[in-house]
């Protein structure tokens, strides 16, 4: 990331850069026209259509100019093709800008509240059975990123471009990762929203608010704004698609070679045919999350013995009968998957909770 980027200065942003441009045009109107004059314009009947090619690439056209006029009106086929190429290449360009254009609006409306930092979030890895799930955090100046969009609309070959792009030009690009074993703790949904908000505490400097693709997420500790479809909506936040998806990417390949057979490198975690095949084949490796229930099921299903002490918890009356089933796990977890006991531990802190307000309202009706 550059240090040197420009900054929106407080509520600015593009309307500065607009402003200065037209402040300027009176200046930019006399100094001499960057096209070639048309003293020096070559005679295109006599160029290959090669030529005129690499001519073109290098020379500005205008239409309506001569050399324009010239091009368009030749006998080959290939020149006024040529001219028919600028011609869409200039309708894609502007189909960009104004994608672009869209894409900030949500930062403008910001800039014009006084906000000077704007930060946009998302999240890769939801749905993958295998490995984290990472999550995003980007600034960007008041320039655009040609290109930028929803990672999931992008090749892969195209999000490494825009993810070194993005890495060069953000004023601050912040990443939260959280492993899948603190995923089958806490589910997916608060394992996401965690790693949110570990992306945003990595940001330097502080945004002043932040852009969040879907949801509000709680404990984010800057003000926010939840945009769903935000990755195809707000620059910031698609820019922050594409970290986090190539930074989640590029782990799980590297997971491909600590656990090969499973085919990480291709299908990135997710519950692909060839995945679900392997899981079946292998069983569950470390990176696996235990908490969905089709690796459970690759996994073996639930123990005999988790199921017992699921049924003596949700039995247990009193709190002394709660203690010695706890200890009779701690004895036993040895012998428990990293699942089951975080199951466990979350059923046992319902039923004390339970247990409690039994006692407590038994006493209220003394």
């Amino acid at each position: 990331m550059s240090a040197e980027r420009q900054l929106p200065l407080f509520g600015c942003g593009r309307e500065m850069s607009e402003r200065t441009r037209e402040e300027t045009t009176d200046e930019t109107t006399e100094r001499p026209s960057a096209r070639r004059p048309e003293a020096d314009r070559p005679d295109v009947s006599s160029m290959t259509i090669t030529q005129i090619r690499e001519y073109v690439a290098g020379a500005p056209l205008e239409p309506g100019d001569s050399l324009w006029e010239a091009l368009a009106g030749d006998a080959r086929c290939g020149v006024r093709e040529i001219v028919a190429s600028e011609i869409r290449r200039r309708a894609r360009a502007t189909r960009e800008q104004s994608r672009l254009d869209a894409l900030r609006r949500h930062e403008r409306e910001l800039w014009e509240k006084g906000c000077r930092l704007i930060g946009g979030v998302d999240e890769a890895g939801r749905g993958p059975l295998a490995g984290p799930v990472v999550a995003a955090a980007v600034i960007l100046d008041d320039g655009d990123i040609e290109g930028v969009n929803d990672s999931k609309k992008l090749t892969p070959e195209r999000r490494e471009r825009l993810y070194g792009d993005i890495m060069e030009r953000a004023v601050a690009v912040g990443v939260g990762r959280v492993s899948q074993r603190r995923i089958d703790e806490i589910n997916i949904l608060h394992a996401a929203r965690e790693a949110m908000c570990r992306a945003v505490e990595a940001l330097d400097p502080r945004p002043d608010h932040v852009l969040i693709d879907g949801m509000e997420v709680p404990g984010v500790a800057v003000p926010q704004t939840a945009i769903p479809g935000g990755d195809g909506l707000s620059a910031p936040i698609a820019a922050a698609s594409i970290i986090a998806k190539v930074t989640r990417d590029r782990e799980m390949v590297e997971m491909d070679a600590k656990y090969p057979g499973y085919g990480f490198a291709r299908h990135k975690g997710y519950g692909t045919e060839e995945h679900m095949a392997a899981l079946t084949r292998l069983g569950p490796c470390e990176i696996h999350r235990l908490s969905f229930d089709v690796v459970h099921e690759a996994a073996g299903g639930f123990s005999p013995a988790y199921q017992r002490f699921r049924k003596l918890l949700t039995e247990a009356d009193s709190a002394s009968a709660l203690e010695e089933i706890g200890v009779a796990i701690r004895d036993y977890a040895r012998n428990l998957s990293e699942y089951e006991l975080s199951r466990l531990r979350a059923l046992y802190r319902r039923s004390h909770l339970r247990v409690q307000a039994r006692v407590g309202a038994s006493r209220n009706a003394r």
